[in-house]
């Protein structure tokens, strides 16, 4: 309310300063200043409580309706005070609010003399009402969205308890809880001793796939099929180290990575020498602590997905049940405003509000549409990340040009995720600053390596705001997952957003 007083205050001294033509008293105008001065004051010293609220209400309205029909101009303050009783007493305090407000406009033009019934803007005044009213329940609903929360309260309590336990545990720990450091440091335990030329450690994902968690040595798709290499299935099945000659490439060796009586990884690599099955049982049993340390942390990032996912999901519900549906209705509140009034400013000052409540309406449905938008888990990220560009191009009337490489393999789940919204953001700056008629986008995934090239042929960037907060996550997101993300000017037009890991060349 700090800003929304001052701010409003100076919406009204700038209409009527530009209906100075028809405007000849000024005194309510000071006087509605010395209200606002005081109810700012209050504010400072004094709980928010209803009373205050509705003194606020009260004396402003009387005011307002002293200086009928000209402080018409002064009717949009009256949704300052409407807006804190909702934040402080729920709906019904905003319906004391406004009926209080509906009264002390009509005390205020009787001590005038005037005959509020006839006057011709009867009709607007009471639209207002109406329109304080929606600005009340508007508060309300905030109220209750942060009611529900403390009702939540116990059992995110619960949950933080837990979570604060898992943090000390992963800070404890020599080298916290990710998967990819985990897995590097299994492979630096057995390259030592078995002078490996490359290895890789691979763990089961949904639909029965291995995907690798750590990579070392040179990789010419080796790792393809691993799930259908006989020596793999051996290892994972008895839960015993298992090799075969290669010839003259020497050995390959799969070592079971156990947790309890089960397999959750196997660690596949091609050695010079061959290694007795004494050695080799020894290297599984010194990995049995490491591959439990490595399962919590696929455990850990997978309640962390989870959470981060149903998280999106609430946030894009409560929008589009809550505010979306408030602003929807406020829109067709000023939609009757602009066909009711004859007075000319007001309706310009009218079709104003109605064009940006439209505008945010629109942003409102981009945003619920982001934030539903996740990984395709049965295609992958190229088939997720095209979806949400013909989406997007559709809506902004934008050409969409597709490139999709993509693998059997897939990328571990994080990193998916992160390239995925560092896609989807490029996206939707395209959509939001470009004003581009081409849209072209490139997935290219061999994991290990992936690139997603997203280029426009808009006005590009050298008319955009430095230091965009969008940016700055993007590169986080690209420093989260090891990948490089390059942004630049496109030499023709637009702008080329360039994230890669690895080593793919990718084609704009």
């Amino acid at each position: 309310m700090a800003v929304a007083r001052p701010g409003m205050l100076a919406l009204v001294i700038a209409l009527t300063g530009s209906a100075r033509s028809v405007v000849t008293d000024w005194w309510w105008l000071g006087a509605l200043a010395l209200v606002a001065l005081a109810a700012a004051i209050s504010e400072r010293i004094l709980p928010r409580t209803r009373v205050r609220v509705a003194a606020e209400m009260a004396l402003a309205s009387i005011i307002v309706g002293l200086g009928l029909p000209e402080a018409y101009l002064a009717l949009p303050y009256l949704l300052v005070p409407a807006f804190a009783a909702g934040l402080a007493g729920s709906i019904m305090g905003t319906a004391i609010t406004t009926l209080t407000g509906a009264i002390g406009l009509a005390i205020g033009n009787i001590l005038a003399g005037g005959n509020l019934i006839a006057l011709p803007t009867f009709g607007s005044v009471s639209v207002w009402v109406v329109i304080i009213f929606a600005t009340g329940a508007i508060g309300a609903w905030v109220l209750r969205l942060d009611s529900i929360q403390i009702a939540d309260g116990g059992r995110y309590a619960a949950a933080y308890r837990l979570l604060s336990e898992l943090r000390v545990v992963s800070r404890r720990l020599s080298v916290g809880l990710d998967p990819g450091t985990l897995a590097e440091g299994l492979l630096d335990q057995i390259a030592r001793p078995l002078a490996v030329r490359r290895a890789a450690l691979l763990v089961r994902r949904e639909g029965g796939n291995l995907f690798p968690l750590a990579h070392r040595g040179e990789d010419d798709g080796w790792l393809l099929g691993a799930e259908r290499d006989p020596v793999v299935l051996e290892a994972w099945s008895s839960e015993t180290p298992a090799w075969t000659p290669l010839g003259r490439r020497g050995y390959r060796v799969v070592l079971p990575l156990r947790v309890g009586s089960r397999t959750m990884g196997v660690i596949v690599a091609d050695v010079p020498d061959q290694v007795s099955s004494d050695e080799l049982q020894t290297l599984v049993s010194s990995t049995d602590e490491g591959a439990l340390r490595l399962e919590t942390a696929l455990l850990f990032d997978e309640v962390r997905e989870l959470a981060t996912r149903e998280e999106r999901r609430r946030l894009a519900r409560e929008i589009h049940d809550g505010i979306a549906q408030e602003l929807t209705s406020l829109g067709y509140l000023v939609d009757d405003l602009i066909a009711r009034t004859t007075d000319a400013d007001a309706k310009s000052l009218s079709t104003t509000l109605r064009q940006e409540l439209t505008r945010i309406l629109s942003n409102l449905r981009h945003s619920i549409f982001d934030l539903r938008s996740d990984l395709d888990h049965d295609g992958g990220l190229g088939s997720s990340l095209s979806a949400y560009a013909r989406q997007v191009g559709a809506q902004a009337g934008l050409k969409v040009h597709l490139v999709h490489q993509e693998e059997h393999d897939r990328l571990r789940p994080e990193i998916e995720a992160e390239l995925l919204r560092i896609g989807q953001e490029a996206i939707t700056n395209v959509r939001k600053h470009a004003k581009a008629k081409n849209l072209w986008v490139t997935v290219s995934v061999s994991p290990p390596n992936a690139q997603i090239r997203v280029v426009d042929d808009g006005t590009g960037m050298r008319d955009q705001p430095r230091g965009r907060y969008g940016l700055e996550i993007m590169a986080e997101r690209a420093r989260r997952v090891g990948a490089t993300l390059v942004i630049e000017d496109r030499p023709e037009s637009g702008t080329v957003v360039d994230v890669s890991l690895g080593t793919i060349d990718g084609e704009g």
